[in-house]
């Protein structure tokens, strides 16, 4: 085998032309981002991204911004001596395939990319080594039988690539229309035909320019003779050679040759130096060792920088629907909740609930509380302060955003503004005399205008009007409670930003000139941005921005400050997520987990309060709320597991009221006793691909390989000011596929939807983080404690250092 027939280059991305090759390529993106039109499609690649460009289909590299690539290229021939085959079809596309695990690929990548860099090897033998194993990878993992079928390409599409396979595995042997045809079942004007359609050439055309192209390549990268390379690429002479490469090239086969050397092979775009890129490949770190991500963090316990910090996450927890409270499951996990995570405020909506029967909302007067009284008992016989919202919005749950499982209208409908206004005048005031005005001052109130669900549902209105106006009723809400309790919190608007903006502006405007001192604006956060196609017009779409929430956060200070809202007012987020979905899967997962303790670090002082959507699955129970965990939002299910997202909150409530200094995947704090806690989690956001998928993936989606980091993450952590001379106790608790994760216990049932009672138990039993502990004595010259944390993916862990007794 002529091993000249396969080889690894790394190269600058340049916009390029289309063009067909002979070979088989595939590309790996080291850095930048690139778009490749391939096969009437286009594929944005980023970092660690693969795509495999099979042979004969014309191909294009449309954009680029600082990319740098690799190209594991191998000729047909040579890949068909490989394999024993001329007929293998693959799909190799990190980009749209989140079903696979691209990461065995990435690794001999990196090592080709290490190799080529330094060469530390005096033969080739060691690179023609890992390209070998990447056509084991290929032929193993990403080889389709049925790959019409599986990916759902259009039968012409899989009949074009198998062809194109065969021809140019066969470019030595004879090749004609008929003898395809039959191969491919298919007759041969309905092949002829295809064939024209697809490639724009007749099937002659297409194999000679092919023949053509292949002996382009062995005249510049071989030192076979002008006949030998004639016969290899199906010419029966030198002389037919000769005259169909004149024909298609405008010089001799000798001619081209010539050039080629005097060139030395110099890149078309002028723009390839092959040093230039090595120099580039070692200074970002591509000639070492890449395993895993490995940070070293430096930390002084005596830092001057230390302060105080907020929980932010320990304020809010969403209940859902006023109602839900009515309902004993509800009860007993409002109180678990409490009980196992102190959260202060636990926010309800839909106060004017038909279901509690208040009123029809055609008349003043004859209101009945008995209802909602009991819930507001409870709350308060349980010291559960009430944060109370008063919008409305419908009930409902999303598979996806805009794919609702089920929208239920179940506020009341007042029938004008008077009727609305005298509804609330009077149930503040029966608040106020039952539970006190002391107590319920110390409850927060908010009005929401409920942007974010299909401004079509009863127009989200609050009243029937035909002047109405949200602005009109906030400030007929905010004057009955400020004048009835002047110290009680109340604020609004709970928009989104990014979908209401223009509205939000317009709105603390309007408050500033009225007046009205918002003691706090409140935003819903969830990370999607708007989008357009001509299909489905203004869509929503998940955000490939990291730093999301903080820049919605920023926009929302930047109105306050453009307005001269008072500079006391804070901005709460009153509802959080990953996701709008309440039957997402990854919601029970440890990525939720991870993404918490992320995001909660990254807004430490950048507003008052974050709540979480939500406390319990109760919050969306519905008729397809089956098995014991079903992608809803809850922290606990509905059988009371604990979820991964559960422990993240308590891995946060743990850490210590002093902050000593947070990054990217840390953060240390301290107790007042000295005791030291330390969080380190592994969060991943998702590959571009995933961002514009349905997310109603089903259970597809615990499997699937959509983040942009699958890769284990290493803090080797060096810790400061700890007394020499004694013995410290270090405990670790791990939270990770394997540890505290009953979605990965139930996969082991097969996600069965009929377990017993014992089974749940024994599930929700075995669902807990991982604890160790050592001791470590100091001598006396010694005050460090050196830590080495290895994470994989979305895993998060709490380090507790404290002193021991020996």
């Amino acid at each position: 085998m002529d091993n000249v027939g396969m080889e690894y280059t790394v190269r600058k991305a340049v916009v390029e032309e289309t063009e067909i090759q002979t070979n088989l390529n595939i590309l790996f993106l080291l850095e930048g981002t690139m778009t490749v039109e391939y096969y009437e499609e286009r594929y944005q690649l980023q970092k660690d991204d693969i795509l495999l460009i099979s042979p004969g289909i014309p191909f294009a590299i449309t954009e680029c911004q600082n990319a740098l690539y690799g190209n594991a290229s191998f000729s047909s021939y040579t890949f068909a001596q490989i394999t024993s085959s001329r007929n293998m079809i693959f799909h190799c596309n990190s980009v749209i395939d989140v079903e696979k695990s691209y990461d065995g690929l990435r690794e001999i990548f990196l090592e080709l990319t290490k190799e080529y860099a330094k060469r530390t090897h005096q033969t080739k033998a060691y690179t023609d080594s890992l390209l070998l194993r990447l056509v084991d990878i290929l032929v193993e993992e990403f080889q389709f039988k049925d790959i019409g079928a599986k990916l759902d390409f259009k039968e012409t599409d899989k009949r074009m690539k198998e062809m194109m396979q065969y021809i140019l595995a066969n470019l030595d042997q004879e090749l004609s229309l008929n003898d395809l045809a039959e191969r491919m079942f298919v007759s041969p004007s309905t092949l002829s035909r295809v064939f024209k359609k697809s490639t724009g050439q007749y099937f002659a055309d297409f194999v000679l320019e092919m023949r053509v192209k292949n002996a382009m390549n062995l005249l510049v990268h071989t030192q076979q003779n002008v006949t030998q390379i004639a016969l290899s690429c199906g010419f029966t002479n030198s002389a037919s050679f000769n005259r169909a490469f004149k024909k298609l090239v405008n010089m001799t086969p000798i001619e081209y040759r010539s050039n080629s050397s005097e060139k030395t092979i110099e890149d078309k775009t002028l723009n390839y130096n092959e040093e230039n890129v090595k120099k580039e490949l070692e200074k970002k770190g591509y000639t070492k060792a890449k395993t895993n991500n490995v940070e070293e963090i430096f930390v002084n316990l005596n830092t001057e920088l230390q302060s105080n910090y907020k929980k932010l996450w320990k304020s809010i927890i969403n209940i859902g629907a006023i109602s839900l409270l009515a309902n004993a499951n509800m009860q007993y996990h409002a109180l678990y909740l409490n009980e196992q995570l102190h959260f202060k405020y636990y926010r309800v909506w839909n106060i004017f609930d038909k279901k509690l029967m208040i009123t029809d909302g055609t008349r003043i007067g004859y209101y009945n509380y008995d209802l909602i009284d009991q819930i507001f008992d409870f709350l308060i016989s349980h010291k559960l302060t009430p944060f109370l919202d008063f919008g409305r919005r419908p009930n409902t749950a999303f598979r996806s955003s805009g794919n609702s499982v089920y929208l239920i209208e179940e506020c009341i409908d007042f029938k004008s503004k008077e009727i609305w206004k005298h509804m609330i005048a009077d149930f503040i005031n029966h608040l106020v005399l039952r539970y006190g005005i002391e107590e319920v001052s110390t409850w927060k109130f908010e009005l929401t205008r409920n942007g974010f669900h299909d401004k079509d549902v009863a127009d989200n209105r609050l009243y029937d009007d035909d002047n109405y106006n949200f602005f009109d009723a906030f400030k007929i809400f905010y004057n009955i409670i400020k004048q009835k309790m002047p110290n009680a919190e109340v604020g609004g608007v709970g928009g989104t930003v990014i979908n209401d903006k223009k509205y939000l502006l317009g709105f603390i405007n309007k408050c500033v000139k009225a007046n009205i001192k918002l003691d706090f604006v409140s935003l819903i956060i969830f990370p999607y941005v708007q989008s357009y196609d001509n299909d489905n017009g203004e869509y929503r779409m998940l955000s490939g921005n990291s730093d999301y929430e903080l820049s919605i956060i920023k926009e929302c200070k930047d109105i306050l400050k453009e307005t001269k809202m008072e500079s006391n007012t804070k901005i709460i987020v009153t509802e959080w997520n990953n996701t709008l979905s309440n039957r997402n899967y990854l919601n029970d997962s440890c990525f939720r987990a991870a993404y918490i303790s992320s995001k909660m670090t990254k807004l430490i002082g950048k507003v008052e309060a974050v709540g979480v959507l939500g406390g319990s699955d109760w919050i969306s129970n519905y008729v397809d709320s089956v098995g014991i965990l079903n992608g809803a939002v809850g922290l606990i299910s509905k059988g009371t597991i604990r979820k991964p997202a559960f422990y993240a909150i308590d891995f946060l409530n743990q850490l210590g009221n002093i902050l000593i200094c947070k990054g990217e995947n840390y953060i240390v704090t301290r107790k007042e006793n000295g005791d030291v806690y330390i969080l380190t989690f592994n969060q991943s956001w998702f590959k571009n691909s995933y961002l514009f998928k349905d997310e109603d993936l089903g259970l597809k989606v615990v499997d699937s390989h959509i983040y942009n980091n699958d890769k284990s993450l290493q803090l080797q952590l060096h810790i400061e000011g700890f007394t020499p001379n004694k013995l410290y106790c270090i405990k670790r608790r791990t939270l990770n596929n394997e540890h505290g994760s009953a979605l990965r216990e139930w996969k082991k049932f097969e996600y069965d939807t009929r377990l017993i009672r014992s089974d749940v138990k024994y599930i929700q039993a075995i669902s807990i983080p991982h604890l160790t502990q050592q001791k470590e004595k100091l001598n006396q010259d010694n005050t460090a404690i050196d830590l080495d944390v290895t994470m994989e993916v979305h895993e998060i862990d709490l380090i507790h250092i404290f002193e021991s007794e020996e």
